[in-house]
């Protein structure tokens, strides 16, 4: 049982540290600021990482564990990887890369223009 805690918690690590670095980058080539929903998102993903030292800790010394704050820091992780999932899906907003009156909406924020519009979202998605 010890081998697949420590196994999911491996794989939740690397989720995290996958969303935390598409996020940065999305932060990083930002031309003209970020909107307040990738700031939350990458909030979300510090957030889960650093609860997951303690999860991985505990997950290989038990001896360590508080049940009720394992509990907690679960339910707390899926709630906000959800709810950032979902604003996320929410603030991209569409259903093809080459729609060219979503792309106008969507990155005049951004600064890009023309093609690198097209690239950025297909980066977003």
């Amino acid at each position: 049982m010890q081998i697949m805690q420590v196994a999911l918690r491996g794989f939740q690590l690397f989720m995290t540290v996958l969303i935390m670095a598409l996020i940065g980058n999305a932060i990083q080539e930002a031309y003209a600021g970020n909107h307040s929903i990738i700031n939350y998102v990458i909030f979300v993903s510090v957030f889960a990482l650093l609860s997951l030292i303690y999860l991985i800790g505990v997950s290989i010394i038990e001896s360590f564990a508080i049940p009720i704050v394992v509990v907690v820091l679960d339910a707390i992780n899926t709630l906000l990887f959800l709810i950032g999932g979902i604003a996320l899906a929410a603030y991209l907003g569409v259903h093809s890369c080459s729609n060219s009156v979503r792309l106008c909406v969507q990155y005049q924020s951004r600064g890009q223009t023309g093609a690198d519009r097209e690239a950025g979202l297909r980066e977003d998605q």
